[in-house]
Order: C-alpha cells, then structure tokens, then sequence
C-alpha cells in the first residue's frame, strides 16, 4: 500500500520514530552479493532481480571475495503510514555509521504488500546492526517525541528531540508552527536545559529566543519539560 500524507517536517518525524519502533528488523543469514549475466540469472538461491538494458543482476549469496554485504528486511506494522520510511532510514543509517545502503523493493501479499529488502557494506554490518538494535542504550532525550501539555493548551505541536552527551535539539511543528528548531545543553547536575529556539508560523512569520526549562521524567516513565515551555512525552 503507498500512502499520501500532508505534514509538517517535524510530524513526519514523529510518524516514523512511531513506524520504526514498532517494526521488526530480520537480518539474512550470510552474505550476499550481485551476480550479472547478459541473460536470466539462473539461481534459485537468488531474492531478487533486476532487468537493465539487456542485463540482468540478481542478488545472491556470496561464495567467494567478491564485494560482499549484510540484508536485512524491516518488518512494518500492519496498516502503518509508512510513507518516506525508506528515505528516512537511510539518512539514520548514513548519519549515524557513515554507511549509505541499497534498497530492493517488492510485492508479497500475505506480509502486507510492499516491503524492502536493504543492504549495507560488509565492513560495518556491525555497526549499523547494533545501531537498528531496539535494546540499544540512547542517551536521555534521544529519540523522544514530544508534545504541548495539555494544562499548556496543547496545540498539536510535536517536538522530535535528540540527544548526545549534554547537546539537545529538536524539530518541532504543527499547529500553528510551519517549522521550528530548539537547540541546547543540559546542566546533568541540575537537569536543566538551557535552550535556543527559532520557528516560523503559518503567517510567515519568524521569531526566535531562549528558554529555561526543567527535563524529568513521570512515575510512569514519560519524559516532561517544564518552565520556559511545558512538554511531555507522546507514548509512540
């Protein structure tokens, strides 16, 4: 299923942390690799081929040296709004390892329709393993969605936060926000986070400043921000 949307940058983000953290993440046993023919791969082992002015590459599991990768499949919710997931994994992916990756695409009914298959460079299959592993510790922040309190008026602005180290940001939008950064650091000994903000309205309008604000979390786990501005977290 192919899904249009209209959203902000920042809900779009929001969608997707949302899509991800419910997904499954399958690794291929093994290592694959392209074989190229003039005519039919003939391969019964192979999971995928492509068709390009007279040749033919399958992808097939690697025998030798040859250039070799690490495949994983994403398995998506059902009926998820996954719109631009395939874009916005392979930023993560390049941001946080340095490692671009290739995407084969297909149709299988009985999973949901259209899925991806996904490769990366033998050399940091590692890496971006560990990176996609759900257990993987993240620093505070990292990775939260936000939104407006609702003894604040919540007006339907999410904010997408990260975190490394004692450097915050997020994107924010929605409501009557087009677009929207904070950036900031976290004083560890007072959990309070001094923050920057800029942000552009609906109007056109563009307008920045700081803000003080205390980060705790609930009872129940949640994330919250209190004083310059009053957030808590959205349970994705």
């Amino acid at each position: 299923m192919v899904t249009v949307s209209h959203e902000v940058p920042a809900q779009t983000e929001a969608r997707l942390r949302a899509v991800f953290r419910r997904s499954t993440v399958d690794w291929l046993p093994g290592w694959w690799t392209f074989a190229e023919e003039a005519g039919a791969v003939d391969r019964q082992d192979r999971i995928a081929e492509i068709h390009d002015e007279g040749r033919v590459s399958a992808l097939v599991p690697a025998t030798g040296r040859e250039e070799r990768f690490g495949v994983f499949r994403v398995v998506l919710p059902a009926g998820a709004d996954d719109s631009g997931f395939v874009g916005w994994l392979a930023t993560r992916v390049k941001a946080a390892t340095g490692s671009g990756l290739f995407v084969i695409c297909g149709q299988n009914a009985r999973r949901g329709g259209i899925f991806d298959f996904y490769g990366v460079p033998e050399a940091v299959v590692a890496e971006v393993r560990e990176f996609l592993a759900p257990s993987r510790p993240r620093d505070g922040l990292d990775g939260v969605v936000m939104r407006m309190a609702a003894e604040a008026g919540g007006d339907g602005t999410v904010y997408c936060f990260s975190q490394s180290g004692e450097s915050i940001s997020a994107r924010y939008g929605g409501g009557p926000v087009v677009e929207g950064w904070l950036v900031g650091t976290l004083d560890p000994a007072s959990s309070t986070a001094r923050l920057q903000y800029l942000q552009t309205d609906r109007g056109g309008i563009a307008s920045s400043g700081e803000l003080m604000s205390e980060i705790g979390r609930r009872p129940d786990g949640r994330w919250y921000l209190i004083g310059g501005i009053h957030l808590e977290e959205m349970e994705l």
